[in-house]
């Protein structure tokens, strides 16, 4: 198949991005011909694997003559089919319509939220399906971050103007052939929305985490300053990966958690964002300046090697994850997982099977959770080779990628023959 991948970013920043790089990958390996249409970043072709950038890919108002330098580059490329990994303008998603048979993959809220994460400025979920509740709830209610920052004294209708242009995105995403999600809870999401069910599929991400061997410390590539701390003592080790976002990533309400941990242990958070100074901070106010040590940005192998030497790997998303890639990650290296029980969370995290979940934002509970486990090699031990049984046989890129195949040969065969469902199960 000839198909064209659009992406917002060539480079790795997370999940999603190191996700689309692997299945470009993943796809040319199978013997199909994959152009990528990204608005950053930098890609070098390799054999089967091409790229176009186009920067505008994000702005909601094009200049008319983008559009057309789009749809005239479309026509040139011929695409089969068009596979669609990250949130896009509206005006995008309709020359692609044009163009060729579409498949959005949602990865995350922002098609169906104007707030983009589906949170209330206090950090509560926000339980409602997107629509005109969600300009109620801005002027005599909790508002969303993403209506709040459209509206000031000057643009009071900024907020509907928002809630215009996300509308008419779902709308133009009802006419995909297919659209693609991580976790049943995704699915009833999109669902809840309007969006039309049979052209809805779930398909569980998959890792490789785990599977390059044992990964000695000197070839880890781990900044100095982390080899040091690994070197300063003995204790339990716990380790986080995660964007420094608030309140999202609830990696404050880690921090308040550990500060009620009887267990001697040690934490490690690995990535970078906007919040990290302050919850460097806040970890040395409440006296974690000595056992919670902040790596910065870090991918690859230093990653592998810190989920092997973790003994616990404390998951504290507060918004509703649409999947929870980490997780899987941390289970791939037989580490239990302690958990928000928050989204698509409960769809890989079973309790005593790769680890534990514990009610949304109860810090008490989180810190019960972290006690027991550390107090208890054995049930360690045996909790993580659950959840390293459990991503074997139902998260390896493998059967991943068969299923990703069959789904995408399905909706150009489908549009082919005229079809309007997609017949594959």
């Amino acid at each position: 198949m000839r198909l064209l991948m659009g992406v917002g970013h060539w480079r790795l920043i997370g999940g999603s991005e190191r996700y689309a790089q692997e299945t470009a990958r993943q796809l040319v390996a199978r013997g199909h011909r994959v152009t990528v249409l990204h608005g950053g970043g930098e890609g070098s072709p390799e054999p089967g694997l091409a790229f176009e950038r186009f920067e505008p890919l994000g702005e909601l108002t094009p200049d008319a003559r983008d559009r057309r330098r789009l749809r005239k580059r479309l026509g040139e490329l011929r695409p089969e089919l068009i596979f669609q990994l990250s949130p896009c303008a509206a005006w995008v998603i309709e020359e692609q319509l044009r163009a060729a048979p579409l498949v959005r993959f949602v990865q995350d809220h922002t098609l169906f939220c104007p707030g983009l994460n589906k949170m209330l400025v206090g950090g509560k979920p926000c339980l409602e399906p997107m629509g005109m509740g969600c300009l109620t709830r801005h002027w005599f209610g909790e508002s969303c971050h993403g209506l709040s920052g459209a509206h000031s004294r000057i643009d009071v209708l900024g907020p509907t103007r928002r809630l215009r242009a996300k509308q008419r995105e779902l709308n133009l995403s009802a006419r995909a052939r297919m659209l693609l999600v991580g976790s049943d809870y995704m699915a009833k999401e999109l669902i809840a929305v309007g969006l039309p069910p049979e052209r809805i599929k779930v398909l569980p991400y998959c890792t490789q985490a785990g599977t390059q061997g044992p990964i000695a410390e000197r070839d880890a590539d781990l900044p100095r300053a982390t080899r040091e701390f690994l070197a300063a003592g003995n204790q339990p080790l716990l380790f986080t990966p995660a964007r420094l976002t608030l309140p999202d990533k609830g990696l404050d309400l880690l921090l308040t958690a550990l500060t009620r941990v009887k267990a001697p242990f040690r934490a490690i958070v690995a990535g970078c964002g906007p919040a990290a100074e302050w919850l460097q901070q806040k970890a040395r106010k409440e006296g974690l300046g000595q056992r919670v040590h902040f790596t910065g940005w870090l991918e690859g192998r230093p990653l592998e090697y810190l989920y092997s030497r973790a003994d616990l790997v404390p998951f504290p998303s507060t918004w509703d994850e649409p999947f929870g890639l980490v997780g899987i990650e941390a289970m791939a290296h037989g580490v239990p997982v302690v958990a928000f029980d928050v989204g698509g969370v409960g769809e890989w995290l079973a309790q005593g099977v790769g680890g534990w979940s514990v009610p949304r934002r109860d810090v008490d509970a989180m810190a019960r959770a972290i006690d027991r486990a550390l107090a208890d090699p054995d049930l360690r031990r045996e909790v993580g080779e659950c959840g390293r049984r459990r991503v074997e046989r139902d998260f390896r890129p493998e059967g991943y990628y068969d299923r990703l195949e069959a789904l995408l040969r399905a909706c150009v065969a489908g549009a082919a023959s005229g079809s309007r469902l997609l017949t594959v199960s």
